[in-house]
């Protein structure tokens, strides 16, 4: 029984994110998404076990051509393109998040620190993929993918942790049972 309360957990932290996700603003190649932060609230909230593989869900969905990515995108394509090195970056931005406020979830500053940890290592995978896609400086590709968005991204970030830190415990008793 336990297991297959797990599995649905993790079906619906999945298909939470792929209803907020789409949602985005376009901003040249790289649109602000509401992405980022659906997945630091789900990993921020849950255990690795639990968000990692919704990310990865939400992300092999998204592949198969359901229209989860910003501007309500999907398909291959959408992963080879200049935005795909983000949507993978979102698995080890989930891996960290996770497991830094499972392991410490009382420490508030843990929060927004592994958001921000998770965010440079999905920005790492992002300008490197861009850098292979685009045929461009490091310069260039930093900015046009990172500074329009650290501002942003603070505000998420900020977001996020108002939302997760109190959600955190309801989500741990859902877990215990």
């Amino acid at each position: 029984m336990k297991h297959i309360k797990n599995l649905t957990l993790r079906a619906i932290l999945a298909a939470v994110i792929c209803v907020i996700a789409p949602l985005s603003i376009p901003a040249g190649p790289i649109p602000i998404t509401a992405a980022t932060l659906i997945i630091y609230i789900v990993c921020a909230c849950t255990d690795a076990g639990f968000s990692v593989p919704a990310v990865m869900l939400y992300i092999f969905l998204g592949a198969f051509g359901l229209p989860v990515f910003s501007g309500f995108s999907g398909g291959l394509q959408i992963l080879s393109g200049v935005t795909g090195g983000f949507i993978i970056g979102y698995l080890p931005c989930a891996a960290v998040i996770s497991f830094a406020c499972s392991r410490f979830p009382r420490k508030k500053y843990v929060y927004p620190l592994s958001m921000a940890i998770g965010t440079a290592l999905c920005y790492l995978f992002g300008i490197l993929w861009f850098l292979f896609v685009g045929e461009t400086s490091v310069s260039s590709a930093l900015g046009t993918l990172i500074l329009p968005f650290l501002v942003g991204d603070v505000i998420k970030i900020a977001v996020a942790c108002a939302v997760s830190i109190p959600l955190r415990k309801k989500f741990s008793n859902i877990l215990k049972q």
